[in-house]
C-alpha cells in the first residue's frame, strides 16, 4: 500500500519529538528533578558517613584519616547497660502507643463520621486538629502546668473526686512516665490522624449504606460491616509505616520531658543516639547504633508488609 493509500487509524497519531514534550511538561520536570536532587543530597550522599561506625573518628583526622576499628563499636552495643535500657523503653513506648492510639483513632473516626450536624462536626474536627500544630516544646509547658502536683488541673480534679489524697508528680515518677506521655501523644495527634481514615470513608459507595438501611441495619452494624472492612487496607499501611519508624519512637518526648527522676523510663534509642553523638561527642558509637537501628527498622517494615499481604492481601508493595 502506498503512502497516499494509507488508512488513518484513530489513536495512531505520530508521537511528538522529545523536546516538544519536554517543553510542554517543563514545569513538572523541574519539580520532579528538584525533589530527586533534594533526596540525593540529603538522603543518599550522607549514607557515605556510615563508614564512621567502623572507625575511631575524630575531627582532626577526618573520616578517611581516622583509625579503622572494624566491628568494635558494634560489640560495645551488647555490653552497654544504657543501650539495653533504651531498647526496653523504646519497645515499651511503641507497643503501648500502637496498642492505644490505633483503637482510639479508629473509634474517634467512626464516631465523628456518624455525626449528622455538619457545623458541629466541623467544630469537633477543628478542635481535635489544633493540638497537632503545637510543638512538643510548647506541649511540655502545657503538660507541666496541667500535671503539676499542687496546681495542675488533673490532680485537682482527681483529688476533688476522691480518687487520690495528694497530688501526683506524673512526670517525676518513672512508673507513670510511659502511660502519661503516650496519652499526651494521643491527645496531640488524635484529630490529625483521623484525616486519612475520613478520606477513605468519604470514598465508600453510599449505595452500600442505603442498602444496609433498607435491610434494617443500625448505625453500629453499618460501621462494623461496611465502614471497618473498607478501612482494613489503610490501617494495614499505617501500621506498616509505624513499624518502620518504631526505633525512632519517643525522641521528642524524651528530649523535652526526660529528667533524672524518670530517666530509666524516658531513655529511648533515638534520644540515646542524640546523647552519645551530639552531647558526648562519640560520633562513631552513635553512628554504629544508628546503622544497626536502620537495618532493624527496614527489616521490621518488610516483615510487617509481608505479614499484612499474607493476612489481608494488602500492603505497601
Amino acid at each position: 500500500m502506498s503512502k497516499s493509500q494509507a488508512v488513518h487509524v484513530p489513536g495512531m497519531a505520530k508521537k511528538k519529538p522529545f523536546w516538544v514534550r519536554f517543553k510542554k511538561e517543563a514545569m513538572f520536570h523541574i519539580f520532579v528533578w528538584l525533589g530527586l536532587a533534594f533526596l540525593i543530597i540529603f538522603a543518599y550522599i550522607p549514607m557515605g558517613g556510615i563508614v564512621i561506625a567502623f572507625k575511631d573518628y575524630n575531627f582532626r583526622q577526618g573520616i578517611w584519616g581516622s583509625d579503622w576499628v572494624g566491628l568494635s563499636h558494634f560489640k560495645q552495643l551488647f555490653s552497654d547497660f544504657f543501650m539495653g535500657n533504651a531498647v526496653v523503653n523504646t519497645l515499651g513506648l511503641s507497643i503501648l502507643s500502637i496498642g492505644l492510639s490505633y483503637p482510639a483513632t479508629i473509634t474517634f473516626t467512626l464516631l465523628l463520621n456518624e455525626l449528622n450536624n455538619v457545623k458541629f462536626k466541623r467544630v469537633i474536627q477543628t478542635v481535635s486538629y489544633l493540638p497537632h500544630f503545637i510543638s512538643w516544646a510548647i506541649m511540655t509547658v502545657i503538660l507541666n502546668a496541667m500535671l503539676s502536683p499542687s496546681e495542675g488541673i488533673i490532680n485537682i480534679v482527681l483529688m476533688n473526686l476522691g480518687i487520690i489524697d495528694e497530688g501526683i508528680a506524673f512526670l517525676a515518677r518513672e512508673e507513670l512516665f510511659w502511660i502519661t506521655t503516650v496519652v499526651a501523644s494521643i491527645w496531640k495527634n488524635l484529630g490529625w490522624n483521623t484525616i486519612v481514615y475520613l478520606a477513605v470513608i468519604a470514598g465508600i459507595d453510599e449505595s452500600l449504606y442505603e442498602a444496609a438501611k433498607i435491610d434494617g441495619a443500625g448505625r453500629f452494624a453499618r460501621m462494623w460491616y461496611i465502614t471497618l472492612p473498607h478501612l482494613v487496607g489503610i490501617i494495614s499501611i499505617m501500621l506498616i509505616l509505624s513499624m518502620g519508624g518504631i526505633v525512632n519512637t519517643g525522641f521528642d518526648i524524651s528530649f523535652y520531658l526526660s529528667n533524672d527522676l524518670n530517666y530509666n523510663r524516658s531513655n529511648t534509642l533515638a534520644y540515646y543516639v542524640y546523647t552519645m553523638g551530639l552531647r558526648r561527642g562519640d560520633f562513631s558509637y552513635s553512628t554504629a547504633i544508628s546503622f544497626l537501628l536502620s537495618i532493624v527498622s527496614a527489616s521490621m517494615m518488610l516483615g510487617t508488609n509481608a505479614l499484612s499481604n499474607k493476612l489481608t492481601g494488602k500492603g505497601l508493595f
